[in-house]
């Protein structure tokens, strides 16, 4: 025995940036909710921290910035914090969530989700790989990930398809 202290766990949901960047894009966004889920999970084991992921994921818009605050301050700990803002982050999250309502085409809706997130996912690999240099990282694509991102696809195809069609009817449309 060497007496050392166990390793402490990853403070953050331990997904590559990689492998969030390709799941948000490849599901339109979906595995985002997954990742709000599984932060504040994490946090509630970890730090007992009081909440429910299941509503923070329904209220993701609106619950965002505490999220974004916890990862930019355990960023700025470890200094690996790269100067964003989580009030700037949650503002762009915010309305990209409106965005989706109000003309932005369905196939894209990942790319929207995504944008304003990326910093703070970066943010929190790099905690994780300070904190806890030795810990899985969870970078590989899983079966059910690539079911997920088969489903993605297929929704994007159908999604585009549709988008298309709309464009279509409203060109022969003569009010």
């Amino acid at each position: 025995m060497t007496g050392e202290a166990p390793e402490a766990p990853p403070p953050w949901w331990p997904v590559t940036t990689t492998k969030f960047v390709v799941m948000t894009l490849g599901t339109l966004g979906m595995y985002q909710y997954f990742w709000i889920w599984e932060n504040w999970r994490r946090l509630h084991q970890l730090r007992g921290e009081a909440v429910s992921p299941m509503w923070r994921v329904m209220f993701a818009p609106f619950t965002s910035y505490r999220l974004f605050d916890l990862a930019r301050d355990s960023g700025r700990e470890q200094n690996v914090w790269r100067g964003w803002s989580a009030v700037g982050v949650a503002a762009v999250y915010f309305i990209a969530h409106i965005a989706l309502f109000v003309g932005v085409p369905a196939w894209f809706t990942g790319a929207v989700l995504l944008l304003p997130v990326l910093p703070v996912q970066i943010t929190m690999a790099k905690v994780n790989a300070k904190v806890a240099p030795n810990a899985p990282r969870n970078g590989t694509i899983t079966p059910a990930n690539f079911a997920m991102l088969v489903g993605g696809a297929l929704l994007t195809a159908a999604a585009y398809s549709y988008d298309s069609q709309v464009d279509e009817l409203l060109k022969e449309w003569n009010p």
